[in-house]
């Protein structure tokens, strides 16, 4: 009698187990169908190539869904996806032991909308986003990270403070430094080629 209610007891606990995994899967799917665009752009946004891109992402969200079962607040699932992923890209260079030195991005044709309507305005824009990334590249890491999360990723200044270690508002402040470096440098450029005609 008593091993045959052990034996319902352990039923009980597996199907109660295999319950909450199918809970926890249905979940995990649509957190990764609300998150994968995102966290691909802030990835694509470090490395440069879709297919590590890719690579590197569905690593990321192997991990997130073997960790997901500890997370204790669902509600902290986006930041700590994103903090993921900055590890996992940082970890990628350190692998790597290099930097990427030739992003060539054609990011318009990724996730602009509406490309410019003919030729020669694509030509002109595509020459644009290339001479922005060119400076972008020389920024400081941090820079071009915080600057990635934001306009990348779209992550509010909260998320990007708590992705990044730092207050929402200390977020906010950098990335107004950052894109004030940024400025300065597409700015220099323009001088220095003004001076030189």
């Amino acid at each position: 009698m008593e091993g045959s209610r052990k034996m319902q007891q352990h039923a009980q606990a597996r199907a109660s187990q295999h319950q909450e995994n199918l809970g926890y899967d249905a979940a995990f799917v649509q957190l990764y169908q609300s998150y994968y665009t995102k966290v691909f752009a802030f990835v694509y946004s470090r490395v440069g190539n879709v297919e590590l891109s890719k690579d590197l992402v569905a690593e990321i969200f192997e991990r997130a869904y073997v960790k997901g079962h500890d997370l204790r607040e669902p509600s902290a699932y986006g930041t700590w996806v994103f903090m993921i992923a900055r590890n996992h890209v940082a970890g990628h260079y350190r692998r790597q032991k290099r930097e990427m030195n030739g992003m060539d991005r054609v990011k318009d044709s990724l996730w602009l909308t509406e490309g410019p309507p003919n030729p020669e305005s694509r030509a002109l824009r595509g020459e644009q986003i290339e001479h922005l990334m060119r400076h972008f590249r020389t920024l400081p890491r941090r820079d071009q990270e915080l600057l990635s999360l934001k306009f990348d990723a779209e992550l509010t200044y909260a998320e990007i403070g708590k992705v990044m270690g730092m207050s929402d508002v200390n977020a906010r402040v950098s990335i107004f430094r950052a894109l004030k470096r940024l400025r300065d440098r597409l700015q220099k450029e323009t001088a220095d080629s003004d001076a030189n005609r």
